[in-house]
């Protein structure tokens, strides 16, 4: 006979994960059909002392619902339930993951550090989005700081708290709700969290053209910081019409031979940079133009694009594109699970809370405004700290 029983009715989203927990592991169980009102759900009450499904019972004891199981595999006590041998170490449950190591991720991480808490960063990188800048003159404290030096500064100080890292892997799925979260990698790692802090940042928006996605790394760029130099005596285009595609196309002046600017609407920028790029004899701009392809084989070779107004089609020869056309919020793990703004960016209070309890978000994923690298700064100290005070609620 199976040693645990589950009380569960079709449709219901938790019973599903609930057999899936234990299918996946090789566990054993015993299903009992309990629609609401029947005979077996009146039992099933009076048993649990619960209504909703699933109800799980172990050995005769009833533990709770699906949330419930994974706290119980999370802290190994449900393999002492069933009676079995412990096969290695148990995954450690942590007081609070975070995913993203941008300056929110890593300012939340100082601070749950600060706080005892244990803690994992999860990121594919550290720096984040602030990488791709060459460096960084607005943050309190550094008059002028080279990007590099910045990040190996705040890492630092993250590891003199012994926040435990995870850096290269990417966060495949989550599991928001319930007291115990999972955080699950592409490398189908499984780590358990009482709370959870997002802060996954923003990526560059690509034109989503022919030959854009063959041709990055050949020619095709999203950062003129990093990248102007490589255009030293080159004709490039700049793709977009704002703040960072003007300043794009300034910092292009200083080396290129020649830059074409490429926009879908007029120049929305400031009109301090509309007028250095217009006074430029280097530049020649094209509003109201779109994309039509990236045109090369191994490198970029030409643009295609055409005039939204009269559809001429105007060619031109260059050897890169650099893209600025905003960015994109990294919510895509989340975004059908917590509310967002229309662009993507999850919705957040004063205190980081995303609306699901023990979940938090902080930096340029969310929809807090001006972002800055100080700003994310301060607004994953205050995800930390959120996520400190419902912590201790939870005690």
């Amino acid at each position: 006979m199976a040693s645990i029983t589950i009380y569960s009715t079709d449709g219901c989203p938790f019973c599903a994960k609930a057999k899936s927990f234990l299918a996946e592991r090789g566990i054993s169980y015993e299903e009992i059909e309990a629609r609401p009102g029947s005979k077996a759900w009146k039992e099933m009450k009076e048993k649990t002392g619960s209504g909703s499904l699933p109800q799980i019972v172990i050995r005769g004891e009833p533990v709770g619902g699906y949330s419930d199981l994974v706290h119980l595999e999370a802290t190994g006590e449900l393999s002492q339930r069933l009676g079995e041998a412990e096969e290695g170490p148990v995954s450690p449950l942590y007081d609070v993951i975070i995913i993203g190591g941008g300056p929110a991720g890593l300012s939340a991480a100082i601070y749950a550090g600060r706080k005892v808490l244990k803690t994992l960063l999860v990121s594919k990188d550290i720096g984040g989005q602030v990488a791709l800048t060459y460096d960084v003159d607005n943050y309190l404290g550094f008059s002028h700081i080279e990007t590099a030096d910045l990040i190996a500064k705040f890492d630092e100080h993250v590891q003199k708290y012994g926040v435990e890292e995870l850096v290269g892997a990417e966060v495949k799925a989550i599991e928001l709700f319930g007291k115990i979260k999972k955080v699950i990698t592409s490398a189908g790692k499984t780590y358990f969290t009482k709370t959870v802090i997002i802060a996954t940042g923003k990526r560059p928006r690509p034109l989503n053209v022919p030959g854009e996605k063959e041709l990055i790394g050949m020619g095709v760029t999203y950062c003129s910081t990093c990248d102007a130099p490589l255009f030293a005596d080159l004709d490039v285009a700049v793709a977009g019409g704002g703040n960072s595609a003007l300043e794009a196309v300034i910092d292009l002046v200083k080396v290129a031979r020649k830059v074409y600017m490429v926009s879908l609407t007029p120049l929305t920028g400031d009109q301090l940079l509309q007028d250095k790029v217009i006074a430029s004899p280097k530049v020649e701009i094209f509003t109201e133009y779109e994309f039509l392809r990236i045109v090369g084989k191994s490198a970029v070779e030409a643009i295609e694009i055409a005039s939204l107004k009269t559809r001429e089609v105007k060619k031109r020869d260059v050897q890169g594109i650099i893209i600025e056309i905003g960015l994109q919020p990294n919510s895509q793990l989340v975004v059908d699970t917590l509310k967002t703004n229309r662009i993507g960016e999850i919705a957040i209070d004063s205190r980081c809370r995303t609306g699901v309890a023990g979940v938090f978000a902080c930096g340029d994923v969310t929809d807090v405004p001006f972002k800055q690298v100080i700003v994310a700064a301060g607004e994953g100290a205050k995800a930390a700290l959120a996520a400190s005070d419902y912590l201790v609620t939870q005690r």
